[in-house]
């Protein structure tokens, strides 16, 4: 008796071709949403830098158009937080909706497999169940390191997303106190 169904073969091939082309669909999103935030911070930078440079040009004395308008090193500090923080959200939610795939894939690759260990043990004579039962076994084992794996990688995750914002918070505040000492410094003069 044949294991082979060419109808199965063709459902797993239509089900991982769909598989890659909703990958390659989510590639492509995320990398859109990368251009657009990298747009977005080009034409905020821009911006920012006309109005300053129309603040300086200004004054009616020439001394007055080197004063910065507000604190430049604390805005640049804050846009730079502000775009590594959505692109690390863009990256997260990508390897989250990979993630969700590959489980999905992975769990449907495993119930396969273990249908068609059933069946060829079905099929099989007397002398072959120890060689069934080993591979039932390695196939379990399989399962339970990928599961492991997978839960250790997500509480990494979830510690670099913790650490990220940790160093924001951190960077955030030792700006603008640093800030704060230069406009004191600059008041004194």
């Amino acid at each position: 008796m044949s294991f082979w169904n060419p109808e199965q073969t063709a459902a797993m091939q239509r089900t991982s071709l769909e598989t890659s082309f909703a990958l390659a669909g989510k590639a492509v999103e995320n990398w859109q949403k990368v251009v657009e935030l990298n747009f977005e911070t080009l034409k905020s930078a821009a911006g920012d830098a006309q109005e300053a440079v129309l603040h300086a040009v200004s004054g009616k004395h020439p001394r007055e158009w080197s004063v910065p308008h507000g604190n430049p090193a604390e805005h640049a500090v804050a846009r730079t937080q502000a775009y590594y923080s959505r692109l690390f959200s863009i990256a997260t939610a990508a390897q989250a909706e990979f993630a969700t795939l590959a489980n999905e894939q992975y769990t449907e690759h495993q119930h396969r497999l273990h249908h068609l260990v059933d069946a060829a043990g079905r099929n099989a004579p007397a002398a072959a169940e120890p060689a069934i039962t080993a591979l039932k076994s390695a196939i379990n084992a399989a399962g339970a390191w990928y599961e492991s794996t997978r839960k250790a990688a997500q509480q990494a995750i979830e510690v670099a997303e913790n650490n990220v914002e940790a160093v924001s918070s951190a960077v955030s505040k030792t700006t603008k106190r640093a800030a704060e000492q230069a406009e004191r410094a600059a008041a004194a003069k």
